[in-house]
């Protein structure tokens, strides 16, 4: 991973993992250890990152006593997120999209659609 201090850099990768996340089922909300275990990011990084994305409306903050503990995608970073993603990896993904399921008469196929596959969510969120 290329070592970075650009702002915006950390804060597209961090919506894009968050999202990548959620979408394979490792969790809605996450530890700031868990992000760092796919981004190596310095810690003073990855927490001016969240801040800013929490400012900016894309991430919800958990704080205990000491510090920011756990993040979780709003609605707003959700989209977000899977716009990065998609950007990121559309050329690597079996899919159109990381949020659709393997029937091509399902509604998640349609051109617009935003959200997730009810086929999926109805399958435990497991994605193809």
């Amino acid at each position: 991973m290329m070592a970075t201090k650009n702002p915006i850099y950390w804060q597209d990768e961090i919506l894009q993992i968050l999202f990548w996340m959620r979408g394979e089922g490792l969790g809605e909300v996450v530890t700031l250890e868990e992000i760092n275990r796919f981004l190596t990011i310095e810690k003073s990084n990855l927490n001016d990152a969240v801040e800013r994305l929490d400012e900016m409306g894309y991430l919800k903050l958990s704080t205990n006593s000491e510090n920011i503990s756990e993040v979780q995608l709003t609605e707003q970073g959700k989209k977000e997120g899977k716009i990065r993603f998609k950007e990121e990896f559309e050329n690597f993904l079996g899919h159109e999209d990381h949020m659709v399921c393997d029937d091509p008469n399902c509604d998640c196929h349609a051109e617009n659609f935003e959200g997730i596959c009810q086929h999926l969510a109805e399958n435990e969120g497991h994605l193809h």
